[in-house]
């Protein structure tokens, strides 16, 4: 696992006390899915012909539970990976795999029982070490993540997801300067760790530093794509003055997906830097079109619409902004300002 999913952190402070899973695999019936897409149901009875003639055949659980997993059925995804584990009880990635699950599912105990399992049967595991120590990074145990990770990386060294737990810690902690150290690691170890390049890219870009710039184009070499990346990138060259490069990202980015943040910075761009007002009222209409109660886009556009002295339109925006925010000093001293003119 490259990062952490959001997960509820109150409930994570018991999990690293002694306990073992009491839970076992029960005998379990043939599932044949209904759905109305073709493709899912060939899938399924292909997989459950196979286990009807070999029911105790664990790598076919295996095989089903990543179709589950295919169709986001977690659940019973689990269900089948348990069901392996009971069939073959010495296999560490039927674990791994259903821990993984399990956190996903929020069921943090259940992962971190499965992940000590894992460590019964074979206890050189380095994967098992590097999740048990993100387990305890979301229980904000640092000290036992930190042990996870380090002794992960006495068995491997070149562990690059190891160097970037020891970064994502370090971050956490506030300790800037040992997580870019980190996170330089774990890419000196995998050259195309992409959440290690947009870890370094984002603390950079706190800090206003211009390495922000390469390490974003270095996430963007390896996931072109990527929006989390490219809106990095537009905000760090809008802030520094790169208008032409912000607008070129932005709109890629709206190539992608239209949501309205790129529509709103383009606005903005348009509006207090480039000085044409018309192309920024487009774009805070667009916006505005995807999000109606938009409030600093009804705010922006009439400021624009000030600017270009037309100031029905101005007095429209300005007073909708205080429909929706009634306590918006700014919008209350514009109104009053274009009432005037």
């Amino acid at each position: 696992m490259k990062g952490l999913t959001p997960l509820i952190l109150a409930i994570a402070f018991y999990l690293f006390s002694c306990n073992t899973d009491n839970s076992s695999a029960t005998e379990q019936d043939i599932i044949v899915r209904d759905s109305t897409e073709s493709e899912q149901i060939v899938e399924f009875r292909a997989i459950n012909e196979l286990l009807k003639k070999d029911i105790n055949n664990a790598n076919l659980y295996l095989k089903r539970a990543k179709l589950f997993m295919k169709y986001n059925d977690l659940s019973s995804a689990v269900n089948d990976l348990s069901r392996a584990i009971k069939i073959d009880s010495l296999i560490p990635d039927y674990y791994l795999l259903k821990a993984e699950l399990l956190k996903n599912q929020v069921k943090l105990k259940e992962a971190k029982q499965t992940l000590d399992q894992c460590m019964l049967i074979d206890n050189g595991n380095v994967q098992a070490r590097i999740e048990l120590g993100w387990l305890a990074l979301v229980a904000k145990n640092y000290k036992q993540a930190l042990d996870y990770a380090d002794a992960a990386l006495k068995r491997d060294i070149h562990n690059a997801e190891a160097y970037y737990l020891k970064g994502m810690i370090f971050e956490d902690k506030q300790d800037t300067v040992l997580a870019i150290s980190s996170f330089n690691t774990a890419i000196e170890q995998e050259n195309d760790y992409y959440e290690a390049y947009i870890q370094l890219g984002l603390l950079h870009y706190y800090q206003s530093n211009k390495l922000a710039k390469e390490y974003l184009k270095n996430a963007l070499r390896i996931k072109p794509n990527s929006l989390e990346a490219l809106y990095a990138y537009a905000m760090y060259c809008q802030e520094n003055e790169e208008y032409n490069e912000a607008i070129e990202t932005y709109y890629k980015i709206l190539k992608i997906d239209q949501y309205r943040e790129p529509y709103f910075n383009l606005g903005f761009i348009h509006q207090e830097y480039l000085k044409v007002y018309d192309v920024a009222i487009e774009n805070y209409t667009k916006a505005i079109a995807i999000e109606p109660r938009y409030l600093e886009a009804y705010y922006n556009r009439g400021l624009c619409y000030e600017e270009l002295k037309d100031y029905k339109k101005a007095e429209k925006d300005l007073r909708h902004a205080l429909k929706l925010n009634p306590q918006y000093t700014h919008a209350a001293i514009a109104l009053e300002r274009v009432l005037k003119k």
